[in-house]
């Protein structure tokens, strides 16, 4: 989780004329960016209180950030994570932050039959996917890595203290902290008098507060197929995160094979199910970053059945034949670009 050198790090989404929605007619926005959770982090403040200082708020809000990595990163040896994961069996108290990122993950879990799983650390590590040594590991380094992977075999106490039942089990909750993150961002600056943002935590976008017209942000959907900037499509989006998994985000090519992040709980390799891209918009951004990556694993009849029972979730999924899936509630919402090669799923039926 948190690698600081990725092959390909792509932003998923594309927040569309920014200049031009500013909260107020006077208000120029104020950007900052930083590099943390191992990608680009963009804070961009649009409309705020008349005592409130933008640049301060977005400054707090990059400190947040910073203590959340530094107690939910893999690469940090001081991290809750770590003393978590290098204890196992024993256990480990961690920060409250900690057990409450832990126990969303594994709500989604749970949810997705372990699709998605925080144990998943051992995995991870041996690709190494978003390094500068990702691989194709050995088939008896993979059978050892997937036997320690069982989310029902964490175990929280009454206490708060965590436990790694599995033997060589290890915790990372890379697929979910981004998520976390843009939360936190989202609550700091309105605590701090921002009314309007736009948080970019690397592709994870959250949008605060409206336009200055009091219309919804348009928010570009990236095409997994071309450079980015490039968008299929277009939603209208208010007080919502809207987070992609997709093939594209990070991958390494070797003979010829492109392996890409997202990988298979079960097979030990990445997914592999033709779905290409999975969007999610929610209120709540952990819960949007989980659900991409779990519906994307789950594919495409079972991810969009499962999508369309969730309330308030939005789900865009992309298969490699160019079909585009919406649920039901985006209907109204979400415009596919004429000429962009795709198609709804629902139009071509």
């Amino acid at each position: 989780m948190f690698k600081g050198i990725q092959k390909s790090i792509l932003i998923a989404l594309t927040v569309l004329a920014v200049a031009s929605c500013a909260g107020t007619g006077e208000k120029e926005p104020v950007t900052s960016s930083e590099f943390l959770l191992g990608t680009t982090c963009v804070i961009t403040i649009l409309d705020w209180e008349k005592e409130a200082d933008p640049q301060d708020a977005i400054t707090l809000a990059f400190e947040k950030i910073q203590s959340m990595e530094n107690l939910l990163s893999v690469n940090i040896d001081t991290s809750d994570i770590s003393s978590i994961n290098r204890s196992g069996l024993s256990g480990f108290t961690p920060d409250p932050m900690v057990l409450d990122v832990l126990n969303q993950a594994l709500d989604i879990a749970g949810f997705s039959d372990g699709r998605f799983d925080p144990s998943i650390g051992r995995l991870v590590a041996l690709w190494g996917i978003g390094t500068d040594h990702a691989a194709v590991p050995e088939e008896k380094d993979l059978e050892e890595a997937l036997s320690t992977i069982d989310y029902k075999k964490i175990e929280i106490s009454d206490t708060g203290r965590v436990s790694l039942l599995n033997p060589g089990a290890s915790l990372d909750l890379g697929g979910i902290a981004k998520g976390y993150a843009a939360d936190i961002v989202r609550d700091s600056l309105r605590s701090s008098g921002i009314r309007s943002a736009i948080i970019n935590l690397g592709g994870n976008v959250l949008v605060m507060g409206k336009k200055a017209s009091g219309d919804p942000w348009r928010i570009g959907i990236q095409d997994p197929r071309e450079p980015r900037g490039e968008y299929l499509g277009i939603i209208e989006v208010s007080e919502k995160a809207i987070v992609t998994s997709g093939v594209y985000e990070r991958f390494f090519v070797e003979d010829g094979v492109h392996y890409h992040h997202i990988l298979d709980t079960e097979t030990g390799y990445p997914v592999q199910n033709g779905v290409i891209s999975t969007s999610i918009i929610h209120a709540r951004s952990v819960q949007a970053d989980g659900l991409s990556t779990a519906l994307f694993a789950l594919g495409v009849e079972e991810g969009m059945t499962l999508a369309n029972t969730l309330e308030d979730t939005g789900v865009i999924m992309i298969d490699e034949n160019n079909r585009v899936y919406i649920t039901d509630n985006l209907k109204d919402s979400f415009q596919l670009n004429s000429g962009s090669g795709y198609t709804l799923a629902g139009d071509q039926d």
